[in-house]
């Protein structure tokens, strides 16, 4: 009988205990699982599209996204793509260059805070973007003298249209924490670099996409220095090539004329005889 009841709770203690999930999953509740860790999570807001990953792992950015020739920092390693709201975020930095009276310092600031939603820790980050700061700080001392328009909800780069009242950053928000928020981002006070609340813009994260970006753009420049080089000598080659053709084709016409001369001579002498 005892060994009776002990097999009984062997096999009665594993359903007990598996009881919950079977519960939870036939009332829909989400199951943690260490297999979503890491994925796409798109963060709406801001007109942010969501990204084409969703629910996938980041990886290397596709060319219609490259082609933009933005966020270059974060093409190795990216949730973003050229659909998921690049396109916006390409138009604000055109007017803020062609509009917005804004500095090279401004330029890439703006466009570092406009590619946060491109970094790969923020695209696997649940809620919306959290910006430090102390990077917010960083944005406005750069793009204070730059032009932007407060006529919507947002405060957006001055852009060319009709009725746009455009003032500089300075006269619409007082420092970086009222700018970044202007523009539509929350932002986190306290340490960059804590491991609780995370945040985009920490000099850690930054300075080591910086530093593999600037890797990249070293190694680039490198092969299209290569492209160049060899380019140079088949244009040398494809030169010497030609002149040497053209002499040679000097040298045949000088020696078809000599020929024709001789000939004309020899023309003379016979009429002469005959």
């Amino acid at each position: 009988m005892s060994s009776t009841k002990t097999m009984f709770l062997q096999i009665l203690t594993p359903i007990l205990l598996l009881l919950p999930l079977f519960i939870s999953s036939s009332s829909g509740e989400a199951v943690n699982s260490s297999e979503n860790v890491g994925v796409c999570v798109s963060k709406g807001g801001r007109s942010h599209q969501p990204y084409e990953l969703e629910g996938k792992l980041p990886e290397s950015a596709d060319l219609e996204f490259k082609e933009l020739n933005l966020c270059n920092v974060f093409h190795g390693k990216t949730c973003c793509s050229a659909s998921s709201g690049m396109l916006s975020a390409s138009l604000a930095l055109q007017n803020l260059a062609a509009h917005g009276d804004a500095s090279k310092d401004c330029l890439f600031w703006f466009e570092l805070l406009e590619c946060s939603i491109c970094h790969p820790d923020v695209g696997v980050q649940s809620g919306p973007i959290r910006i430090c700061a102390s990077f917010c700080d960083s944005v406005f001392e750069a793009c204070s003298d730059a032009s932007f328009s407060s006529n919507t909800q947002v405060v957006v780069p001055c852009a060319p249209s009709n009725g746009t009242i455009c003032e500089k950053a300075s006269k619409l928000v007082t420092n970086g924490t009222a700018f970044c928020e202007a523009v539509g981002f929350t932002v986190l006070q306290g340490a960059d670099d804590s491991v609780e609340e995370p945040c985009y813009g920490s000099k850690r994260v930054l300075v080591t996409a910086v530093e593999s970006f600037k890797k990249t753009v070293r190694l680039q420049d490198l092969k299209n220095k290569l492209v160049m080089m060899n380019m140079q000598m088949c244009w040398s080659g494809s030169v010497f090539v030609l002149a040497i053709a053209l002499v040679n084709m000097w040298v045949h016409q000088e020696e078809m004329e000599r020929d024709a001369r001789r000939l004309r001579r020899r023309n003379r002498i016979r009429r002469r005889f005959y």
